[in-house]
């Protein structure tokens, strides 16, 4: 199976899972088929109010989901890691995926940073990828996924991470959406011009450029994608793709051909 096939599979599944422990098995799933050990979705909150941390956690306001060592776990908690892990700091500075190798090109390291790096490579978290999840109005997240010491890092699946990544955390916003009891309405709906620049913009065509393929101006181009954008209430056009391809209204392949 392909990892594009394995991805619509993923995004196919995430679609259904009704709680967080399903989405657990999905991701342990996925992780392990991409060639990673441990994997971490989680909104960056301190969790020392909800005692020992036992695969999940979800409220009205985030979720966490983790298969990390329970060791390492129970320590960042109680030691509130999440305030200074260098991971998560450099993930609220980009939206794009990044190998951990790269942090000190996205952040500063200090030497508390560094000896965050040192524990958690001694609890068995060495080396791995993170997608950034931030979306504006809520708590910053991401997705991270990790090996230990001892193994390489699957390069090769940086890109179907980073994918996962985000429609994982897509299905994670739904829970905590559904947790607070809010009606969510019908589902989005694209006309077919408002799909065909979304799926362009994904091939990495410019607004110029999906405006001579379609026959129509840029400004018009600009619109639709503007209206796309207003549809699903958010800012960015990538998060127009993300909401575009998990609910469905078009295959991945398509976005990727």
């Amino acid at each position: 199976m392909s990892q594009l096939t394995e991805v619509q599979a993923f995004i196919d599944e995430s679609r259904r899972v009704a709680s967080p422990a399903e989405l657990h098995n999905l991701m342990q799933n996925i992780t392990t088929d991409m060639g990673f050990e441990h994997f971490a979705l989680v909104h960056h909150v301190d969790l020392r109010n909800f005692g020992r941390f036992n695969n999940y956690v979800l409220t009205n306001e985030f979720i966490a989901l983790s298969n990390y060592p329970p060791a390492w776990v129970e320590q960042y908690i109680l030691d509130e890691v999440v305030n200074f892990d260098p991971r998560l700091l450099a993930s609220q500075r980009t939206n794009v995926g990044f190998g951990w190798d790269q942090l000190d090109e996205i952040i500063e390291l200090t030497p508390r940073h560094m000896a965050v790096i040192d524990r958690a490579r001694r609890a068995g978290i060495d080396d791995g990828f993170t997608v950034p999840a931030n979306v504006p109005g809520e708590l910053n997240g991401s997705c991270n996924f990790a090996v230990g010491p001892g193994t390489q890092v699957p390069r090769h699946s940086f890109p179907m991470a980073q994918l996962v990544g985000s429609f994982a955390f897509q299905a994670a916003r739904g829970m905590v959406i559904r947790q607070r009891g809010i009606n969510t309405g019908p589902p989005v709906k694209l006309t077919d011009r408002q799909l065909e620049c979304i799926v362009l913009v994904a091939r990495g065509k410019s607004d110029w450029e999906i405006g001579t393929i379609l026959g129509i101006s840029e400004e018009t181009v600009k619109r639709h994608i503007a209206d796309a954008r207003a549809r699903y209430d958010v800012p960015k056009r990538t998060q127009v793709l993300i909401r575009a391809l998990y609910d469905g209204l078009v295959p991945i392949s398509e976005m990727l051909a």
